[in-house]
């Protein structure tokens, strides 16, 4: 077909020239003056990012399409429920970006998002974002995770979906710390936790309440370190009379502001007044002692406001001071060049009370002192090799500067010398059978020992064992007729050397205490240091004697007790505060519980 054929009607007739010219200009005519009808382009709307949120949170979306145009606005919308969006703000043509912020109390669900042109136009998508109900707050982390009571801690808490409004606190049992200053953002707190000094050490669980009421909890998130306990140096002065107030400083070490001090004796307590914690180290204040209360050693304690104490023993003295007296030293002596440890008996011994051995100008000062009551100290005595032999006298020097000798009361002895001491005990009774350890020095097996008394018959003793060459273990029986007389003490050494200790061991009557009476025999519970006398026969003289009351197991000591010239014995009681009623029995023990002894039933009264 020709080119230039047109097909009318279906017929294909042939285009003159005149015609296909007529044709195109037709045609152009037609394409100058006639418009194109063309689709316009609207905005697609393919995603959000997030598409959900929790109600009370404000939350960044990004909407992800096409064809997206400046000055465009958005809105949620759920059943009438309209939440407008701020910061609308287009990235290029498929995104753009707004803030949504979801009241606490919007209805929830899944909201349509609109996008309006700014000719009008609206685009939308279903069920594009879900508003779920308010979230309860999420805990991640708690830092610092420790602090010391008594410190203000700056603390953050990390986690999500935190709200103005709330509260934060740490809690163990029904303690409850609360943090103050907060600063909240949706995945952040801070502020201070003010930690008391008296606060429960250990974990403490974190808590976030958001202002909803939800909470979430972090349990044993933060630990709380106790301070360090007070320590007592000294009190200065340490002695005070009675009824007189006596301004006293302590020092130690981690005293905190206040603390606390106060004097006790077993149910007795003097209060410190006017008390000032001028530094970790040094509180201030006074006490006064009334004069109903005894002279005598009171201890010191410190409370810190933590409830943390501390307690130093026979630390003050109320009244005046009396001199150490009535001395006796076992053993009574030690060979030079070496170390012996000794016990020393007397009365009024005090907490810092000095013990030295002294002949002429030497000096030998004793160590490891332990006053172990105000009857009794143990101490050790370091003899020099070059130590001068023979008697030094034991001198006993409290610490006010008040001493008491016993004259002679220790030797020493050379070191090379073929030694016989003494005997522990050194007391027996007729018809008694008894162990003894018998000292000496470079003492040897299968070596002979012996009592002996003019006129006497020896009474010859068994070597048992000799564990060192400055002891030796005997048993000896004293006959029942035996003379009462101290005896010598004769040890014959497998050489045939012959060595006597004069007057080693005293042989009495074979006498067993009996107990008359008791003055007074009665007095009610909270009694302190009340004087009694017990009379009888047979307690000795001079003697420590163990003196008990007792009750159905509850055993009331009197303490310092002496038997004088064998009739009497002299202690102090004390009854304590609670103490169960009734009559006790009463108990004595000779030689401090080592002798024979006696017990008569109901003889005190407690009431």
């Amino acid at each position: 077909m020709n080119p230039f054929d047109i097909h009318f009607n279906g017929c294909c007739q042939p285009v003159t020239p005149f015609r296909h010219l007529l044709f195109v200009l037709t045609i152009m005519v037609c394409t100058s003056f006639c418009p194109v009808l063309a689709t316009e382009i609207v905005p697609d709307i393919m995603s959000l990012n997030p598409d959900t949120g929790y109600a009370g949170f404000s939350y960044l979306v990004t909407v992800n399409g096409q064809n997206f145009k400046p000055d465009m606005t958005a809105s949620l919308e759920l059943d009438g429920s309209v939440l407008n969006l701020s910061e609308i703000s287009l990235v290029n043509n498929s995104s753009l970006t707004f803030r949504a912020l979801i009241p606490a109390s919007v209805k929830p669900g899944y909201y349509q998002f609109s996008l309006v042109s700014p000719d009008g136009k609206v685009q939308k998508l279903n069920q594009a974002f879900h508003v779920q109900p308010p979230a309860a707050p999420m805990i991640q982390n708690l830092s610092p995770a420790q602090a010391k009571a008594g410190s203000l801690v700056p603390a953050q808490i990390t986690g999500k979906y935190f709200r103005s409004g709330g509260n934060v606190s740490l809690s163990k049992g029904k303690e409850k710390i609360i943090l103050t200053n907060q600063s909240v953002s949706f995945t952040n707190i801070s502020g201070t936790f003010a930690i008391p000094v008296d606060v429960a050490p250990g974990t403490w669980n974190v808590t976030v309440t958001n202002s909803d009421g939800q909470n979430a909890t972090l349990p044993e998130a933060f630990t709380i370190m106790a301070l360090p306990a007070p320590r007592i140096l000294a009190i200065t002065p340490d002695q005070g009379e009675m009824d007189t107030p006596v301004t006293v400083a302590i020092t130690g070490s981690e005293f905190l502001p206040g603390a606390v001090f106060s004097l006790n004796r077993k149910d007795l307590v003097i209060t410190g007044k006017d008390v000032v914690t001028d530094s970790s180290g040094r509180i201030t204040g006074f006490v006064l002692v009334p004069s109903k209360y005894p002279e005598g050693l009171w201890d010191l304690w410190v409370t810190n406001p933590d409830g943390q104490s501390v307690q130093k023993n026979n630390a003050f003295l109320s009244g005046t001071p009396a001199a150490p007296f009535s001395l006796h030293i076992s053993p009574s002596w030690a060979v030079q060049g070496t170390n012996r440890e000794v016990t020393i008996r007397g009365m009024a011994f005090l907490e810092g009370d000095r013990v030295t051995l002294q002949s002429a100008e030497k000096t030998i000062q004793a160590t490891n002192i332990t006053v172990v009551s105000d009857t009794q100290i143990t101490c050790t005595l370091e003899i020099p090799s070059d130590a001068k032999t023979g008697s030094w006298d034991v001198v006993v020097t409290s610490r006010y500067n008040k001493s008491d000798i016993l004259p002679s009361g220790f030797r020493i002895y050379d070191k090379e010398s073929l030694l016989l001491a003494g005997i522990e005990p050194d007391v027996a009774e007729q018809g008694q059978f008894f162990t003894a350890t018998v000292y000496g020095h470079n003492l040897v097996n299968g070596s002979g020992i012996s009592l002996t008394a003019e006129g006497e018959e020896p009474i010859l003793g068994e070597v048992m064992f000799i564990p060192s060459l400055g002891e030796m273990g005997v048993s000896f029986h004293i006959p029942a007729d035996a003379m009462p007389d101290i005896w010598d003490l004769t040890l014959i050494s497998p050489s045939g050397k012959e060595l006597t200790k004069d007057k080693a061991l005293k042989v009495s009557y074979n006498n067993t205490p009996v107990i008359f009476t008791i003055d007074p025999d009665r007095a009610p519970a909270g009694t302190d240091d009340m004087k009694v006398t017990v009379t009888g026969k047979n307690f000795g003289d001079n003697e420590y004697l163990d003196l008990n009351l007792s009750l159905n197991g509850t055993t009331l000591p009197v303490s310092g007790t002496v038997s004088y010239k064998g009739t009497r014995a002299i202690g102090y009681l004390t009854i304590p505060n609670g103490t169960p009623t009734g009559w006790y029995d009463l108990s004595l023990i000779r030689d401090a519980g080592q002798g024979k002894g006696s017990m008569e039933r109901e003889m005190f009264r407690v009431l």
